[in-house]
């Protein structure tokens, strides 16, 4: 929230503050319809990595690497702790 406050020139404070504010409804709804569009990417991103698998790559210190390919299961749990999520409704 933080990072898309600063993009329009607020703070984090402000920008609850207006939507609390009594006419901000539409302004509300936008950011509930924000919320609901990105876990659905989040949710689409886990699954993604649950069928095609990823790659991780780690790199020490001393130039040592590991890689570790297949699927992202710490994704797919907190994905599938929730129901999957509505389609956004568009105005």
């Amino acid at each position: 929230m933080g990072q898309a406050a600063r993009a329009v020139d607020m703070t984090r404070a402000s920008a609850y503050r207006l939507r609390a504010r009594p006419g901000a409804d539409s302004f509300a709804a936008a950011w509930d319809q924000a919320l609901d569009i990105g876990r659905a990417r989040m949710f689409d991103v886990a699954m993604t990595r649950a069928i095609d698998g990823h790659t991780t790559i780690r790199i020490t210190r001393g130039g040592a690497f590991t890689l570790d390919q297949g699927v992202a299961r710490h994704l797919v749990a907190a994905a599938i702790r929730e129901a999957p999520p509505q389609p956004p409704k568009m105005p």
